[in-house]
């Protein structure tokens, strides 16, 4: 069964009174990012969360998007600051070139929502007979609060309309109202919805996002309000924006990890996990749950050293003759930003073909955000285009050195940067014991000892095995134990086990210095699930003056399970790198490696 909202089985032919043939031979390829038209002709420049709905009156048929309220355009200004368009609406008959509406609204809805309150996220939804517009109020008014004077009281709210594309009635009274976290103005971030419909004509509603964890709930008949209780289906401090669509007899929820909105620094990255209820468990690949501690999810959409990073908070659905694909934002790291000063970073808008393979979503056969012209939705009925070349098969590589530490001294190829304290580490019992240290590596607080030895020149592969001894219920701070390539300090690339407020994750990290004044200088994005024990590894490509480096994990507990990641961040740290090894950010635990390996790769 298919998404009630978003996903017929097969659309009517497409086409527009003027210029019809024109627009669909437009349509037959693309390049991302996909042509936002405004009114005056000039291109919108970002579409942050974007959603996508169906008018299911019209013939021949339209689609309709719909993006979180932000700035456009450079050229827009209201008054003296940015002008922030009400989660704008576009429309098109091709999927690919778009041209926009109207705002959703000309004012934030009042009685609603606070006076400086963002509206997020739009969920648009057919049903009843009439058009819905969910969305996130991320203050709303005092009178729908339990806390008044708050600005982080945020609750899921409603419109409604005869048409997709408005205008929009926002209906007074929240969906979702506040939920508390704790005292005072501690509230849980309820953001993001998404509406799916079970085969019993129940509908569902998903929301949340890192403060708290993605929830799901059932909706009331009128779909204003929910009902019963709400079930957590994502970790807290892990995940936002799901996606949740029915192929065969799985619900697959993608959603969104780490920082949307860090310029050419944003790691934001997608996973998907699926559930045989809309309720869950949605379990990775590797049988992870994405609400456990030790968060599951498989990357989908990875980024791959092209210009796009931070892809994310997508939308699902199917073309005319049955093809998934889904929209998505993502920051060209070339320009990340509207402006740096004001923290407002650019989000176009992208397009990447789905396939189902074995059971699981692979986009763009899991190459990650496309930067090349590429074959473009059906606008016709048809048959389905021919399935993608598969993946490039793993490579044979070489092994060029190993370290297992079972003996009490070092060897002479390892030396320290800052040395550790008396007591604080050993080797040989076996392998090498580090406590972990209340130091750093981040932006400027360098304090953290690092055991360091040169790498060789070329294409290498970095393997290590390690088990971070911390409960999972750990830690105030962010304890973290693994590898860094190193130029210096301020210049490196991390993969390590980070265990933080209940959430067990690898992290993968990127920071630089020298930047402009207002850039980030760290970012972070994640590959995999950690184990009992874990292989991190990075693979290091040279490619002209820049090296690419390409994260995985696997996991070890009764099993071993398989590779995990593949996302990729660019950094220029030279010929003269340095591998590390670290166990830093709170004391009071401990990391064993166990084994380190330097491999060549094929050129």
């Amino acid at each position: 069964m298919m998404r009630f909202l978003r996903l017929p089985v097969c659309l009517a032919a497409l086409f527009l009174a003027c210029g019809a043939a024109a627009q669909s031979a437009a349509a037959s390829t693309y390049t991302n990012p996909l042509p936002l038209r405004l009114a005056d002709g000039s291109l919108a420049e970002s579409c942050a969360d974007p959603a996508l709905l169906r008018d299911r009156t019209s013939s021949p048929t339209v689609w309709y998007l719909y993006c979180t309220m932000d700035p456009v355009s450079r050229k827009e200004r209201d008054g003296a600051g940015w002008k922030f368009r009400m989660m704008p609406v576009y429309r098109s008959v091709d999927l690919v070139n778009w041209h926009f509406v109207r705002d959703s609204f000309d004012r934030r809805p009042a009685g609603l929502a606070g006076p400086k309150a963002g509206l997020w996220a739009p969920e648009p939804v057919y049903q009843n007979g009439s058009y819905y517009l969910y969305f996130t109020v991320t203050d709303v008014a005092d009178r729908h609060s339990p806390e008044k004077g708050c600005e982080a009281d945020s609750g899921i709210a409603v419109a409604t309309s005869a048409s997709p594309a408005g205008p929009w009635k926002a209906v007074e009274r929240p969906v979702v109202a506040p939920r508390r976290a704790g005292a005072g103005c501690n509230f849980q971030w309820t953001f993001d919805p998404d509406v799916v419909e079970d085969g019993q004509g129940d509908r569902w509603l998903y929301y949340g996002s890192y403060g708290g964890g993605i929830f799901v709930q059932r909706l009331s008949k009128d779909g204003l309000q929910v009902e019963g209780n709400a079930v957590r289906v994502g970790a807290a401090n892990r995940y936002e924006g799901a996606e949740v669509v029915r192929v065969g007899k799985y619900w697959y929820m993608f959603a969104s990890t780490t920082d949307c909105c860090r310029g050419p620094l944003t790691g934001y990255a997608l996973m998907v996990g699926r559930a045989t209820s809309p309720e869950g468990p949605f379990l990775d690949r590797e049988g992870n749950d994405m609400a456990a501690a030790r968060a599951g999810g498989t990357p989908v959409l990875p980024q791959n050293a092209n210009r796009w990073v931070g892809a994310g908070h997508n939308s699902v659905f199917q073309d005319a003759a049955g093809q998934w694909w889904t929209l998505y934002h993502a920051v060209d790291r070339n320009q990340g930003y509207f402006s740096v000063e004001d923290k407002l970073t650019r989000r176009p808008l992208l397009l990447d073909r789905v396939d189902w393979v074995d059971g699981w979503p692979v986009i763009n056969r899991g190459d990650g955000p496309s930067d090349r012209p590429m074959q473009g939705p059906a606008v016709t009925p048809g048959p389905l285009p021919a399935a993608l070349p598969a993946a490039p098969t793993p490579v044979a590589t070489t092994p060029l050195w190993s370290e297992r530490f079972d003996k009490a001294q070092l060897d002479a190829r390892w030396s320290w940067i800052r040395p550790r304290a008396a007591g604080s580490w050993s080797s040989g019992q076996p392998g090498l014991r580090l406590s972990t240290q209340p130091t750093d590596l981040h932006v400027d607080t360098n304090s953290a000892a690092v055991l360091a030895t040169p790498l060789p020149e070329g294409d290498l592969r970095i393997l290590a095995r390690i088990r971070l001894d911390a409960p999972l219920d750990c830690c105030e701070k962010p304890v973290q134990a693994g590898i860094v390539v190193m130029g210096d300090d301020d210049n490196y690339v991390k993969l390590v086990e980070l265990a933080h407020e209940g959430l067990r994750q690898v992290e993968f990290g990127k920071e630089l210095a020298p930047v402009a004044r207002g850039y980030p200088r760290y970012g972070n994005t994640v590959a995999g699930t950690p184990g009992e024990w874990t292989w991190l590894r990075i693979d290091i490509r040279r490619v002209g003056d820049e090296e690419h480096y390409t994260a995985w994990s696997q996991a070890e507990g009764k099993t071993k399970g398989a590779w995990v990641g593949g996302t990729t961040w660019t950094h220029r740290l030279g010929g003269k790198a340095r591998l590390g090894l670290v166990a830093m950010g709170g004391a009071g635990h401990a990391v064993t490696i166990d084994e380190v390996r330097i491999e060549r790769l094929p050129r």
